[in-house]
């Protein structure tokens, strides 16, 4: 029996950079307006996943009486990697995952650094509009009672008397996480693959403690709707001016530095400009790579296979060797899938 050839659901490192750099040059060339949609609904979604959290975790106080807080730590880092789910599928766009894809598109010379700012701030601006919106519709359901606010109050009290060395240190470990979840979502080909890939990593920052500045955005927000409400005031609560200051600003830059320096930085050393030495120099057509014919578009990755074979018996030619030809000269429409 003859056998075909084995296509692997997961891409190498190499491929994965290359889209991610594709994916920054994509976000770089969109209009403000659309990034700042897609952000808000980022925060939209963010605040899905961590209501879910808050809603089983701040309900299971007999378990953590009997067995420990580990247990409701557990339960809430376990639901939260839903959001991520939703995001990166949908093309919703983190603050987070910008301060990575953007700087890696400007390190290769595929966009400019005022144009990766004004995505980064965007993004910013973005999730926080989501996130507030989210945590008032979480409010006006009826959502933000008994345990929930509760458990919302004690995560923002946590949160904002920690220091600005340390929220700033967290939000570095909480972005490096992130940033790989996104990374691995994008080796990933499958929808297992893909949620294996976001699982491990942000379970771990939330299970850690790091500061996720997206996910501040929500639980702030709907911890300061709960502090209004008689019942659930608490001694030296913070208003949202503190929250403001003494998380999600440090928060942010620990994010930012994170997604620029050790993920987008590092990985243009591993693979890509930085290794070289060709860094932030205009990108040049790479004349060894096939190119396709100009009125054609490269179509999404799941349909190169498919396409490939009909266009070869169209045109009574070979098909290319491989779609990571197609990666090596930087042609366009690889990665366009990928979101942050």
């Amino acid at each position: 029996m003859a056998g075909g050839k084995a296509m692997s659901l997961v891409f190498g490192p190499a491929a994965g950079y290359a889209a991610i750099v594709d994916k920054g040059e994509q976000l770089c060339k969109a209009s403000l307006v659309q990034i700042f949609a897609l952000s808000t609904f980022a925060g939209c979604f963010i605040g899905f996943g961590a209501l879910l959290s808050l809603t089983i975790g701040g309900r299971i106080l007999p378990a953590v009486e009997a067995y420990g807080s580990g247990v409701q730590t557990w339960v809430y880092a376990a639901l939260f990697p839903v959001n991520l789910l939703f995001i990166l599928l949908s093309g919703s766009i983190l603050f987070t995952g910008a301060t990575f894809t953007t700087p890696s598109a400007v390190i290769e010379g595929r966009a400019t650094i005022l144009r990766s700012f004004l995505v980064i701030f965007v993004a910013w601006i973005g999730n926080l509009v989501g996130g507030w919106g989210f945590a008032i519709f979480t409010e006006l359901c009826g959502l933000n009672e008994d345990a929930v606010a509760v458990y919302v109050v004690k995560v923002a009290v946590s949160k904002t008397t920690k220091g600005w060395g340390k929220i700033f240190l967290r939000g570095i470990g909480c972005n490096w996480l992130v940033c790989m979840a996104v990374f691995l979502c994008t080796l990933a080909q499958d929808m297992t693959g893909k949620y294996v890939g976001i699982f491990f990593p942000i379970s771990t920052f939330v299970a850690c403690g790091f500061e996720h500045y997206p996910a501040n955005a929500y639980a702030l927000p709907l911890a300061t709707l709960a502090l209004n409400k008689e019942k659930y005031k608490v001694p030296d609560a913070p208003n949202f001016g503190n929250m403001l200051w003494e998380n999600l600003i440090p928060a942010s830059l620990g994010n930012l530095f994170a997604g620029v320096v050790i993920m987008s930085m590092g990985f243009s050393f591993f693979f890509g400009g930085l290794k070289t030495g060709q860094c932030l120099k205009k990108k040049q057509e790479a004349p060894e790579a096939p190119q396709q014919p100009p009125e054609q578009e490269m179509p999404k990755l799941t349909a190169v296979a498919d396409w490939q074979k009909d266009s070869a018996a169209a045109a009574n030619v070979q098909p290319q060797a491989d779609w990571r030809d197609s990666i090596a000269g930087n042609n366009e429409g690889f990665a366009r899938t990928v979101s942050c």
